[in-house]
């Protein structure tokens, strides 16, 4: 987990030193993660209560879960406690960019459950992006963050369009130029090229269709470190397959089925 912090030099000491002891998640738990044991490397994580990148960890192997549809029954209920776990990181270490990331992603994904007048009402949109710009804010380089931040203005676009753009602020070249800055951080996360992919495809499938489509070949090449990258890399050769073979549509309709 990486943490940064850019703090007014008047409160960086006393930051500093109300900061509590940290601690990474354990190592069994990292080690559940890897294997695709999502619900146990959280449950494991979770212990650590003094550790505000335990927590994180937990709350975001809580998130892989309903990624992956592994241990995940209750969508709703798995959402609550990774939420939780998140806070809890949170209110243990105020800079944590890993809690807010994993905060963001459960707006995301409560916001996509939700009809447009409850998403609004839930503020889940600005919500997120507050966190992400809190987590740029932090540290600026951050792959997972600038992908957060594509995904956040593409999805607006989708389900708002221009009402939502101009509500939110989403913009369309903003939304591609944070993916595309994502992947040159991290060219060989194949989550973050997957997530953008679908984005996509979502969007506008025939104006994208090209570009998926070769960004999803690529996925299908890269080695996977572990079972969520397994699961994306396999992800991106059934959308691959299914554009290719069945078009547009189809590879439209497995893409929305693909997000949690």
């Amino acid at each position: 987990m990486r943490l940064g912090a850019i703090l007014p030099a008047a409160l960086l000491t006393l930051a500093l030193a109300s900061a509590p002891a940290r601690a990474d998640p354990p190592s069994a738990a990292l080690s559940l993660f890897a294997d695709g044991r999502y619900a146990a490397a959280a449950e494991l994580a979770q212990r650590q209560t003094n550790s505000a990148e335990a927590l994180a960890f937990s709350s975001r192997s809580l998130i892989a879960a309903c990624v992956t549809r592994t241990g995940c029954d209750d969508l709703p209920a798995t959402l609550t406690r990774a939420e939780r776990s998140a806070r809890e990181a949170l209110g243990l270490d105020p800079r944590s960019v890993d809690a807010r990331l994993q905060l963001a992603a459960i707006a995301g994904i409560r916001g996509r459950h939700t009809s447009l007048t409850q998403a609004f009402a839930g503020g889940y949109a600005p919500r997120g992006k507050r966190l992400i710009d809190e987590a740029l804010h932090l540290e600026a380089d951050n792959a997972e963050a600038h992908a957060l931040l594509g995904a956040w203005h593409l999805e607006v676009l989708r389900r708002g369009g221009g009402l939502g753009a101009l509500i939110y602020g989403a913009n369309l070249n903003s939304g591609l130029a944070a993916f595309d800055r994502a992947r040159a951080l991290a060219p060989d996360n194949p989550m973050i090229a997957l997530h953008y992919a679908v984005a996509l495809l979502l969007l506008d499938p025939n104006r994208y269709r090209a570009r998926a489509g070769q960004m999803l070949t690529a996925i299908a090449t890269m080695r996977p470190r572990d079972a969520l990258e397994r699961h994306g890399c396999g992800l991106a050769r059934r959308l691959a397959l299914t554009l290719e073979t069945n078009g547009t549509r189809a590879a439209t309709e497995l893409a929305g089925e693909a997000l949690p």
